[in-house]
């Protein structure tokens, strides 16, 4: 194919009235042209173009669509072959369309170029036919019969092991109901260790029965990875195989799989060779499974627990005990003795028996706190669980933490070389934070401690001061209600905000949070959300802040363009309302907040603003109509269930809309990868709705939610997901009793 062919219509397209990532698509027919130029350089740079305007981040665009074409007959006349079929086959994958003219345009015109591609899985250059296997595949079964043929056909042929793999993978996709035969034959010994390993992956990829047959192939060939070099399948084999056949309901298949490859590497560790590569492999695929799936952790860290015995693998068994939340006593006694060592295995050990609650964690924490950043951050992060559950309050962590804090504040201790975040920095940094908030945690069990905290008061106001307000006592200790209220007059206003706070929660005075929440209300560009989330709690004694409060609401709307703006405006409108229930003032804040679900990233404001459309209950019916719009997205969903119950008290169609039609609202919102906060929220909607909105199925959807294998919380702060997952089961189990008084 001569270039005169390859760009034949490449003038007659308007280009300038289609858009890509970055705008106008202008530029895209000389991009083309450039991919044919003898200057390589030129050529490199104009392909990394067309890959960040047409397919920006896997997004495709309206002017991608025309470009295919060309593209393909680059590739099928040689120019940038492997390239380009790459460049094809992340359109044909994308399902992320932006402004598309029909849905799926950019796979079908790739699907329509398959003519000039399926040739090239007989190319000479074994990365050309791998990329074209890949291209192919990504069209999936409206590839059409052509396509399904030429990789068969390739299939019969191909010698190279990599490139026949890559084959049988992309078969797979294409033809799912002859992949059972491929994969049966693929499995066998005569054939190399990377076709065999395909073929596991395209078993769960088809949804085939996982048979023992397929777990002797695992065993047999394990590690998986390094069979898996080359490929175009960029996928962590094992950890694709549990977490695969754990999504299609094979959970106890998938636990199988990681504790026989666990027990692989334990043995790996006992006779002495070296497990690195195996018992990483097998620690990612076990932790991934974890994540998942609530009945592994039980099964899978014994399984583990012999790869404490090695160096290179120690790490990943000490944050498995860490954050698995499941309770594994034999794994207590090898902690301590490495906690008792020194280096980084000996913090992250006593991390883990401080995040277990082990017995020992106390006393050994005390021997060494100043260099136990990661354990002392455990030790912290007790204090924050619901409910908190401080380590014990021995006299020897009392007297360390009281020693440490002392010599933090005074300078004669320093944070040490500084080290990097991933490597527990972090937890050097906030050391002040964490001894604060562990005698906070003790509460006057820490009384000794005043002294500290007291000398700590100006460097770190707002721990140390949280910290007195739970220790001290205002009428034994007058120095603490002294050192609070000076602090109230000096320093930044967060810090003399947080003296006023403690003073205000030690002592119930509020004079002094009332001055400084009224100076900084005061402020147009102050820290108002902040402040105003302070003023909330205190109910009656927030009055004189009224004034404030209604002048704030009074300002312009474009004053509250952005969400701390908004949320500050919805808070105020709580604090009036709740002081005044003066609608005519909170109402037009309210309407105003909902109306952010029409920008992006407004779905926090929308929210708030249907929490405080709830408070003010059926007052607030003006705001059905945006409160209804909200139901179809289930980000917003629960928010406005919850508030469209509260304006229809005691309705069975509130705003119209059946109990049970709410509550399908709602669910879809508890599929597993939820934040746990917003898994609270959508089941305290479904707790408004009470027991007569559920039928027999949403029921039973719940009974899975509280006590189904797959984890609903699946996103957020990685260490804390398992924990946030439990607590989330727990707050269901008490919503469907709720629900179900009678079962």
């Amino acid at each position: 194919m001569d270039l005169d062919t390859v760009f034949a219509g490449l003038g007659r397209i308007a280009w300038p009235e289609l858009h890509h990532a970055y705008g106008p698509a202008d530029d895209v027919p000389d991009l083309l042209r450039a991919l044919a130029a003898t200057d390589e350089e030129s050529a490199e740079e104009a392909e990394q173009e067309l890959w960040s305007s047409l397919v920006h981040q896997g997004t495709v665009y309206r002017a991608t669509v025309p470009a295919v074409p060309f593209l393909a007959r680059l590739a099928a006349a040689g120019v940038r072959g492997a390239e380009l079929l790459g460049m094809l086959g992340a359109i044909a994958e994308s399902t992320d369309e932006h402004d598309p003219e029909r849905p799926g345009a950019a796979r079908a015109a790739v699907i329509a170029q398959l003519p000039l591609l399926l040739p090239l899985l007989s190319d000479a250059d074994p990365e050309v036919r791998q990329c074209a296997a890949w291209a192919v595949a990504q069209c999936g079964s409206g590839a059409g019969a052509d396509a399904r043929a030429a990789l068969r056909s390739r299939w019969t042929v191909e010698t190279d092991p990599t490139v026949r793999a890559d084959v049988l993978t992309a078969c797979a996709a294409v033809d799912p109901g002859a992949a059972q035969e491929w994969c049966a034959a693929a499995r066998r010994t005569t054939e190399p260790p990377q076709v065999r390993v395909a073929a596991l992956l395209a078993i769960v990829d088809a949804g085939q029965p996982w048979d023992l047959d397929s777990a002797a192939v695992v065993a047999e060939l394990s590690p998986l990875e390094p069979h898996t070099a080359g490929g175009q399948w960029e996928r962590e084999a094992l950890e694709y195989l549990v977490t695969g056949l754990h999504e299609r309901g094979d959970a106890d298949a998938a636990i199988d799989v990681a504790v026989s490859a666990l027990g692989r590497a334990a043995e790996a560790v006992l006779a002495g060779a070296h497990p690195k590569e195996a018992a990483q492999e097998a620690a990612w695929a076990a932790e991934c499974l974890a994540l998942r799936s609530r009945t592994a952790p039980a099964r899978l860290l014994p399984a583990m627990l012999p790869l404490l015995d090695h160096p290179d693998t120690a790490g990943d068994v000490i944050d498995a005990i860490r954050d698995w939340a499941v309770p594994v006593p034999q794994s207590v006694p090898p902690l301590v003795r490495m906690a008792e060592g020194a280096g980084e295995h000996a913090d992250r050990a006593l991390a883990a028996l401080v995040r277990v609650g082990a017995p020992e964690a106390a006393d050994l924490l005390a021997r060494g706190i100043e260099d136990r950043p990661r354990a002392l951050e455990a030790a912290f992060d007790r204090t924050t669980q619901r409910p908190p559950a401080p380590l014990p309050c021995t006299q020897a962590l009392l007297d360390a933490v009281r020693a440490r804090l002392a010599a933090r504040t005074d300078g004669a201790a320093t944070a040490g070389p500084r080290q990097s975040l991933v490597a527990g920095g972090l937890a050097d940094v906030n050391e002040p934070v964490y001894l604060a908030g562990l005698l906070a945690g003790w509460g006057p069990a820490a009384r000794a401690a005043l002294p500290e905290l007291i000398a700590a008061l100006p460097h770190h106001t707002f721990t140390t001061g949280r910290a007195l307000a739970a220790v001290a006592d205002a009428g034994r200790d007058p120095e603490v209600v002294a050192a609070l209220r000076a602090r109230t007059g000096t320093g930044s206003v967060p810090d003399r905000q947080a003296a006023a706070a403690a003073l205000h929660t030690l002592t119930g005075d509020a004079t002094a949070l009332l001055a400084v929440l009224g100076t900084a209300l005061d402020e147009p560009n102050g820290p108002r959300d902040n402040c105003l989330r302070a003023v909330a709690p205190l109910g009656e004694q927030a009055r004189p802040l009224l004034p404030r409060l209604r002048a704030l609401l009074a300002e312009p709307v474009e004053n509250r363009s952005t969400v701390p703006a908004a949320e500050a405006a919805l808070t105020a409108a709580t604090v009036i309302w709740e002081l005044t229930s003066d609608q005519d003032c909170v109402l037009p804040v309210v309407l105003e907040g909902l109306a952010w679900a029409e920008q992006p990233w407004g779905d926090r404001v929308t929210q708030r603003a249907a929490e405080v459309a709830a408070l003010v209950g059926p007052a607030a019916r003006s705001a059905v109509p945006r409160l209804t719009a909200m139901l179809d997205h289930p980000d917003t969903a629960a928010a406005a269930v919850r508030a469209l119950v509260a304006l229809h008290p005691g309705s069975d169609r509130p705003a119209g809309v059946p109990l049970t039609e709410l509550a399908d609202r709602v669910l879809p919102s508890l599929e597993p990868g939820a934040y746990l906060n917003s898994a609270l929220t959508a089941l305290k909607a479904l707790a408004a709705l009470g027991p007569t909105a559920f039928t027999p199925a949403q029921l039973e959807r719940m009974r899975r939610l509280a006590d189904g294998e797959r984890r609903i919380v699946g996103s957020g702060i990685q260490i804390d997901i398992i924990r946030d997952d439990e607590e989330f089961r727990a707050a269901a189990r008490t919503v469907l009793a709720g629900l179900t008084p009678d079962a």
